[in-house]
């Protein structure tokens, strides 16, 4: 008994080594909690939610514990460029997650920095403005049909679930520019892309997916799965053969799948690849990478993940993006109807089929997608951890290697300094002399810095060109099953809700 007290005495002693650490270094922090605060809180609250809760208490520079471990919260503007673009190279990585299969442990948001350049590299030329171009294709059949099907629902005067119904234009979307499938997931629910494309995104949170956000170690211990094996193994099969078909046969298409094909099979040379900024959305994401030429730069593993990293980054945040904007115009009439009006007139001066070009430029519609993402940004928070003891600036505050810098995104972007009257929607932030006012470093919906999201100009391109038909072609309103506010999935992951739910209505057009 005496040598198990011991035992169980160092052993707490060892985890809760930091539980001074910001008390010693005079930074606001949440009381120390080995086990259950962090957890609890997890269990039973969006991240955002408790993000903007810890942000309106301590500041905009504070401190937690998680798993015992100290996690610093960096909301300053100025220590916001700090941590996420001029002290790359000494946080350059993401929180380490260990999924425990090289599926998902090889996906390009997870990858620690040495094999981030190389996959970064590699997967760059898939969104230039080229690749964007050509993929438009596919943007443009995928609503098509997504628009045949909104009619139809307007004619019944229905309402309907958005975040379902355009979760089925993103997916079709996705399995035409990742996984070389044509589907039609409005009409064909039963298809096997569909049931395991669905599966992919849990609701919600586990106990199981605490363990492997708070504890990884304990979670290879025990042999936790964070992901449906079967599911896992579905888009696996799937990539490998429709590669293997395009190398049979030797065709080639202009997706993202043809690029892991020649990554993994050729002699690749890249030169500088130019990562164009996009508007309000990309803050110094530019990273200097050596030129290389190697033979079979991908792994089979690394080049099938990086199919997987195109459905979980761009599925969820695609659909989303899109549900929240409509909703948030079902609530707002006026702001609606003078998208609608601008969405008519573009059609009045550039006739039935608007270029993309012009409809990516269009003002109103810029500030009503910039907007969305400040009220809803995909990601509720940024992190970064130390790959060395770190020291954030002139703060002196110290954060200890293995620990993780937060950048709580959605406090931020709901702050009254940064953004006034911050819960109610306002597109005019977003154009003219307002959106030269927005502080660098406040708004951050897709990220900052040389790890920001790769997919962001593809993911507007597909939510505005998707927008601008919808609107055209339906009326959105708020009926007695919309909910206000909406009800969110609890935990991390995107910020997303399964009831988004207004009415559809005929337009006279």
């Amino acid at each position: 008994v005496l040598l198990v007290g011991t035992v169980l005495t160092l052993l707490y002693l060892y985890l809760a080594r930091f539980r001074n650490h910001w008390k010693d270094q005079h930074v606001p922090h949440e009381s120390y909690a080995l086990l259950f605060g962090p957890m609890l809180k997890m269990l039973f609250q969006p991240f955002h939610e408790i993000d903007i809760e810890r942000y309106r208490k301590y500041g905009n520079v504070f401190g937690i514990f998680e798993s015992g471990r100290p996690t610093l919260f960096v909301a300053d503007p100025t220590l916001v460029k700090q941590v996420l673009v001029k002290d790359f190279l000494l946080l350059p990585n993401r929180r380490t997650t260990k999924f425990l299969h090289p599926l998902l442990d090889n996906m390009l948001f997870v990858v620690p920095f040495d094999r981030w350049k190389v996959i970064r590299r590699i997967s760059t030329p898939a969104f230039s403005s080229g690749k964007l171009r050509k993929m438009m294709v596919h943007v443009e059949s995928c609503t098509r049909s997504t628009i045949q099907h909104l009619r139809e629902a307007a004619e019944r005067n229905e309402d309907l679930n958005l975040s379902q119904f355009y979760g089925n234009f993103t997916l079709d979307l996705v399995a035409r520019c990742a996984f070389g499938t044509m589907l039609e997931s409005h009409s064909d629910q039963s298809n096997e892309f569909v049931s395991y494309g669905t599966k992919a995104f849990g609701e919600g949170i586990s106990f199981a997916s605490v363990i492997f956000f708070l504890w990884p170690g304990l979670a290879k211990l025990l042999r936790l799965k964070f992901f449906n094996q079967k599911t896992l193994i579905y888009f696996k099969k799937l990539s490998f053969s429709v590669m293997n078909n395009r190398r049979r046969e030797r065709t080639k298409q202009d997706d993202f799948l043809q690029l892991m094909v020649d990554a993994q099979e050729s002699d690749m040379l890249f030169g500088d690849v130019e990562e164009e900024k996009y508007s309000d959305f990309d803050h110094d994401s530019q990273f200097q990478t050596d030129n290389a030429m190697t033979s079979k730069i991908l792994s089979e593993d690394e080049a099938l993940a990086q199919c997987m990293t195109f459905l979980l980054a761009g599925q969820g945040t695609t659909q989303m993006t899109i549900a929240f904007t409509l909703y948030l115009l079902a609530l707002n009439q006026d702001a609606q109807e003078k998208l609608r009006k601008e969405v008519d007139d573009c059609f009045e001066n550039h006739g039935p089929n608007p270029d993309c070009d012009v409809i990516f430029k269009l003002q109103y519609l810029h500030g009503v997608v910039s907007e969305t993402l400040r009220m809803f940004p995909p990601g509720s928070r940024h992190e970064r951890e130390a790959t060395e003891d770190y020291v954030l600036g002139d703060t002196g505050i110290k954060v200890p290697r293995g620990c993780v810098i937060v950048v709580p995104v959605y406090a931020l972007h709901h702050d009254p300094e940064y953004f006034p009257d911050p819960f109610t929607f306002k597109p005019e932030r977003f154009y003219g002399e307002n959106a030269s006012s927005i502080q660098p470093y406040t708004y951050l919906p897709f990220g900052a810095g040389p790890r920001n999201c790769i997919g962001l100009r593809l993911a507007l391109q597909a939510v505005k060109f998707c927008l601008f038909h919808s609107i055209r072609h339906a009326e959105f309103v708020r009926t007695s099953k919309t909910m206000v506010p909406l009800n969110f999935f609890k935990g991390f992951g995107i910020i997303s809700s399964s009831n988004v739910t207004v009415g559809v209505r005929k337009r006279g057009v």
